[in-house]
């Protein structure tokens, strides 16, 4: 933890996997935590050029802003993205799509813009989540980890990875959600 009122994160390559296999889905992340709470991101896609940008209440794609959705009226229509572990062995109770693209700060921009209702991402560190917290909490969305427990940044700050998973939800879908993947085993 730190006392400082403000963190500054820095991710040069979010998906250092997807960057080493030349996949387009790797960002550079700049997150800012004031007092624990993301109120501040950049998240840069330079292979696609979009850019996620929140700004306290405010959230933009490629300058679009970005605005709460609401749930797909059908069970096939629901697109959750995954960290890999999860997706390998879990994902048996979601009744949509699941997929890994390989980056969880652009996991978190595709759900705040409304492309997924959800992602399951693995455990970790504040500078692969603070900018994706701050574009949630722009759109109404909530960070939580699977125990159902509310995620703290300020607990991550010293740099340690998160002690369970995270799932990034769209705004009202956050119970849904954990009802389906349930806590970490």
């Amino acid at each position: 933890t730190s006392d400082a009122e403000y963190t500054l994160t820095l991710d040069p390559i979010d998906g250092t996997a997807a960057f080493i296999s030349g996949l387009p889905t790797w960002c550079v992340t700049i997150g800012l935590v004031r007092n624990g709470i993301a109120v501040g991101g950049v998240t840069y896609l330079p292979m696609t050029g979009e850019t996620y940008l929140a700004d306290g209440d405010i959230a933009e794609w490629n300058g679009r802003l970005l605005v709460r959705h609401t749930r797909p009226s059908g069970d096939g229509d629901l697109f959750m993205l995954t960290h890999s572990d999860y997706h390998r062995g879990e994902a048996r109770r979601f009744p949509g799509k699941i997929r890994s693209l390989g980056s969880t700060a652009y996991h978190m921009a595709l759900v705040a813009r409304g492309a997924a209702v959800a992602a399951v991402l693995g455990r970790p560190r504040i500078w692969d989540v603070a900018a994706g917290a701050a574009l949630l909490r722009a759109i109404g969305g909530e960070l939580r980890y699977r125990s159902g427990d509310v995620v703290d940044l300020g607990g991550l700050i010293a740099g340690e990875r998160a002690p369970d998973h995270l799932v990034a939800a769209a705004p009202g879908m956050i119970d849904e959600i954990l009802a389906l993947v349930g806590p970490t085993p």
